[in-house]
């Protein structure tokens, strides 16, 4: 079995989801989840977050106490883990904490019997089973008559989703300090990039706070704020994301994660150069080669 922690908002989960399930179809073997640390009190630390993989057509089992006891997660002490990373096959049961930001050498070789404990934010973890992802990020709900709309107008003109994540980004100390928030100046750039090779575009805005979005985006082309979504089933913004024909994101796995799933072999994904409001985390794994970044 493959057990995968899980954290943070949708884009984490699904970061770590896709990563549990390239593992568990390595092996042939079921991928539990572990939503402990979301039913954890925050305590103000970090944003409290819910299980948000549940919007999708998932078989999601919840692993059990004895399940996760296999892997003495309490008790393993620096020393086992730094054994256990350096001589994976020779654990029955190997739990894998996730030491730096990068693509952890090795995964390939992580046994039938892992725990992942991490963010795992990297396609390599998954690119292989693509189709498979595709297949299983596909909501339950079937999308709402303005949905449909929506995704007919992106379909027939030269569509360019624009995602503006401020929320806890702006709100929370602590996600303030480490992530930080894009600038317009970065969405812009990335508008002119775009506009370079498709001169006439129109812009889908896509954000937790449209009303700062509609008093500070100075856009000369077409643009339309999306607010279908804002309360009911905000995972239906990433779904209309990746009918866009082009991405712009933010410093957010949600709409990295629209990008992604975008189906378009000829889209152009914009992507921010400094992903962290340190440049100290090396983020080179993170974003796919043909995206750009600005």
């Amino acid at each position: 079995m493959i057990i995968v922690k899980l954290m943070g908002g949708l884009g984490n989960q699904m970061f770590q989801y896709a990563t549990g399930l390239s593992l568990a179809h390595t092996h042939h073997t079921e991928l539990l989840i572990d939503p402990s640390f979301l039913n954890a009190d925050a305590k103000g630390s970090y944003t409290q977050r819910r299980l948000e993989l549940d919007c999708f057509a998932l078989d999601l089992k919840i692993a059990s106490e004895e399940d996760i006891k296999h892997f003495n997660i309490s008790g393993a002490h620096k020393l086992k883990r730094v054994l256990q990373r350096t001589f994976p096959g020779a654990y029955r049961y190997l739990y894998v904490a996730e030491n730096t930001f990068e693509y952890q050498p090795g995964f390939e070789n992580y046994p039938a019997n892992t725990y992942l404990s991490g963010f795992w934010q990297s396609e390599r973890y998954f690119k292989n089973i693509k189709p498979l992802l595709l297949k299983a990020f596909t909501p339950k709900a079937s999308p709402t008559i303005e949905n449909r709309e929506w995704m007919a107008k992106m379909q027939n003109t030269e569509s360019v989703s624009l995602h503006i994540r401020r929320g806890d980004y702006i709100t929370n100390k602590n996600a303030s300090a480490h992530h930080g928030s894009c600038d317009l100046p970065y969405y812009y750039r990335a508008l002119e990039h775009i506009k370079k090779i498709h001169p006439k575009i129109e812009v889908f805005v896509f954000s937790d706070d449209l009303p700062w979005c509609e008093q500070n985006l100075e856009l000369t082309d077409p643009v339309h704020f999306i607010s279908s979504n804002q309360t009911a089933h905000p995972y239906y913004d990433l779904v209309l994301m990746n009918h866009c024909r082009h991405n712009i994101i933010a410093n957010s796995s949600f709409s990295w994660w629209g990008a992604w799933l975008n189906p378009n072999p000829e889209k152009i994904v914009v992507a921010p150069l400094n992903w962290f409001a340190t440049k100290e985390i090396n983020t080179a794994d993170l974003i796919p080669s043909g995206w750009i970044r600005l």
